[in-house]
């Protein structure tokens, strides 16, 4: 689990979800506990935190508005696709936008590119299904009709008569995380990444661990104190270790992390140190 994220990295991955190759999990034998107190992945999390869950939130304040616009609109014709440009407009790391019927079936797409998805069944994604029974969702990091892997939020779209359908703003949660990461660490050495709390990894420095999950990347350190932490990590929003990774180099770690979602769907936003 030993990462050195670089800002050239993170730049990747911000315009491109692309990485650079990060090395794996090392044997770990634990240190005391000690004082979070000036340690400087404290206060890296903490905007990294913030600075995801106003991202979050401001999307989330987008697609009901999107809603409310659609439900006077329609879900197809030019009206909509007007209200649905404009939302995938919203961030850098959200590539459309699409509208559904009743039966999850994808009525309009925005932008133009994505017009291909219309008439694609999407009734199977949480998001979907929870916008079909009046209340937002985000799905976790799943297969799209677009091709790719993300997550969509979703919100139920209602009209004179009652739910008209919904409005889904897909994202692409490497690119979003690593915007905000590149503001939250300055010049620091420091390692960013996230994960959902099933474990599967949504920000890492080596992409092809990106869809992984955690359990896998450090099936070599059960015994070990960053084994014994990561299993923390998903089974608690908060929390603060201290860790050995070199027995034999003295080299030693800190870990922090923190929880940011929306609608129930949680990701674990961590940051670690080695010294």
């Amino acid at each position: 689990m030993k990462r050195k994220i670089c800002l050239a990295l993170l730049c990747a991955l911000a315009l491109a979800a692309a990485g650079c190759t990060g090395t794996g999990p090392d044997t770990a034998t634990p240190v005391p506990t000690a004082s979070a107190d000036g340690d400087p992945v404290n206060s890296t999390l903490a905007a990294f935190a913030s600075g995801v869950q106003s991202t979050l939130d401001r999307l989330d304040a987008g697609t009901s508005a999107a809603a409310d616009a659609l439900g006077e609109t329609g879900l197809d014709g030019a009206g909509a696709e007007e209200v649905l440009l404009n939302l995938s407009r919203a961030h850098l790391a959200t590539p459309d936008a699409v509208t559904f019927d009743p039966d999850g079936r994808i009525v309009a797409a925005m932008p133009e590119e994505y017009r291909f998805a219309v008439g694609a069944n999407i009734h199977g994604e949480p998001n979907v299904r929870a916008a079909l029974n009046g209340t937002p969702g985000l799905s976790p990091r799943i297969n799209l009709v677009e091709g790719f892997r993300g997550v969509a939020l979703a919100h139920p779209v209602l009209n004179a008569t009652g739910l008209a359908g919904g409005v889904s703003l897909v994202i692409q949660p490497e690119r979003l995380l690593a915007l905000e990461a590149l503001g939250a660490m300055g010049n620091a050495t420091l390692a960013l990444w996230a994960v959902q709390t099933d474990g599967t990894i949504i920000l890492d420095s080596d992409s092809s661990l990106i869809g992984r999950t955690l359990a896998d990347e450090t099936r070599h350190g059960d015994a070990s104190a960053l084994g014994e932490v990561a299993r923390e990590i998903l089974s608690t929003p908060s929390g603060y270790a201290r860790y050995r990774a070199n027995e034999t180099a003295g080299v030693e770690g800190s870990i922090a992390w923190d929880t940011v979602g929306l609608h129930g769907t949680e990701w674990r936003l961590v940051v670690n140190r080695e010294q």
